[in-house]
């Protein structure tokens, strides 16, 4: 299959050839909700910790008397109804983590990637090069957008080595997260409005995945 890469340099579009099994691939919606679940939940830290009854430092004296007063029966200050006291079912340290095979892991990226491919929303961009530079990358960005004669708003860059100090141009851009293509994960893929892959990362993809 072919797709369309926009020349930075030259302004222009020309063709490149795509493999499918990267970027046209029958999308698996359930693998991609799976990877995206997996991810969301493997960043989670699981440090939440409450105290239990046992945890709580109070005297162990006796409220008020059990009989007598018409009021209710009160025995310990860590009771969970009182302020301070102890916290009832609360959480504790775990780990949410989750674990897929690297089969299902690959399908669910490239199947995000094709599903997005599909809708139009993915951008090839050759001859990018750039310094550690934030102005260089708000001025790409600027001359990506004039070529496909679209706005760029929340973009997920994904680029190579090859493409010079890209990272550090990009990002302290709020709006644009670059991503080194040995990190594609399914969640970058669906949560970003455009994704732009420069040529050398597709090249990687390949190579990598092949």
């Amino acid at each position: 299959m072919k797709g369309n890469v926009v020349d930075v340099k030259n302004n222009s579009v020309g063709t490149i050839e795509l493999s499918d099994d990267f970027f046209g691939r029958e999308v698996k919606k359930h693998l991609i909700y799976a990877a995206v679940e997996r991810y969301l939940a493997n960043r989670r830290r699981g440090t939440a910790d409450t105290k239990e009854r046992g945890d709580v430092s109070y005297s162990t004296k006796k409220l008020r008397p059990q009989k007598g007063l018409g009021r209710s029966r009160q025995g310990t200050r860590t009771s969970n109804i009182w302020k301070g006291g102890a916290v009832a079912f609360g959480p504790h340290p775990r780990d949410f983590s989750k674990k897929m095979n690297k089969k299902e892991i690959e399908s669910a990226i490239f199947s995000a990637l094709s599903a997005r491919f599909n809708d139009g929303d993915v951008y090839i961009i050759s001859n990018i090069q750039l310094p550690p530079k934030t102005k260089e990358g708000f001025e790409l960005l600027k001359k990506i957008s004039a070529t496909i004669n679209k706005e760029l708003k929340d973009v997920l860059f994904v680029y190579s080595e090859e493409n010079g100090e890209i990272e550090r141009a990009l990002r302290n851009i709020p709006t644009v997260k670059p991503l080194n293509y040995r990190f594609l994960n399914a969640y970058d893929l669906m949560v970003f409005g455009s994704i732009i892959i420069s040529k050398e990362a597709v090249e990687g993809i390949e190579g990598r995945w092949k």
